[in-house]
């Protein structure tokens, strides 16, 4: 009846501690610098006149036009300033926690990293933001009064097109 029980210390499972990757970081980067040059994120055109009922060119008051009336075009892309501040955000997540750890301060640097990972999308979501909001108010403001070079967004990236009607 007497059994003989051994018992052992019960320890709880190792593994890796779940930590922030720099590759992850590094492809953010590489798919921004090689998507921003071909992103255009919103485009408007205008044209400052038409055609009346004896086919004569008229501006936008119905004057009577020599030439065809002036068109303008607006593509907006990628700030930026708004590429740059992404691209120091990956750049400090993937060379500052190495370097803080070679110095002892390895818990820091996990705190840079995971900064980094959380800063990146705001980023990219503020920088959308603010920049298709000021650029859609301002651009179409400045497109209704006629202005036949709009001004974008400081340090923003906007193509502007101006062209004649054609019939």
């Amino acid at each position: 009846m007497g059994e003989n029980v051994q018992t052992a210390p019960v320890m709880a499972a190792t593994g890796k501690q779940l930590r922030p990757r720099a590759w992850g970081l590094a492809l953010i980067g590489v798919v921004a610098l090689v998507l921003s040059p071909n992103l255009v994120l919103w485009s408007t055109s205008t044209g400052y006149g038409g055609v009346d009922a004896d086919d004569n060119w008229i501006d936008n008051g119905g004057k009577v036009l020599e030439t065809a009336p002036i068109t303008v075009q607006v593509e907006a892309h990628v700030a930026p300033a708004a590429l740059a501040a992404l691209l120091l955000v990956v750049v400090l997540g993937i060379v500052l926690p190495p370097t803080l750890a070679r110095y002892g301060h390895r818990t820091l640097g996990d705190v840079v990293r995971y900064s980094a990972y959380l800063a990146v999308p705001v980023c990219i979501i503020a920088g959308f933001l603010v920049y298709s909001v000021w650029q859609g108010d301002v651009v179409t403001d400045q497109l209704q009064h006629e202005v036949l070079h709009p001004r974008g967004f400081p340090w923003g990236g906007v193509t502007v097109t101006t062209g004649h009607m054609t019939r």
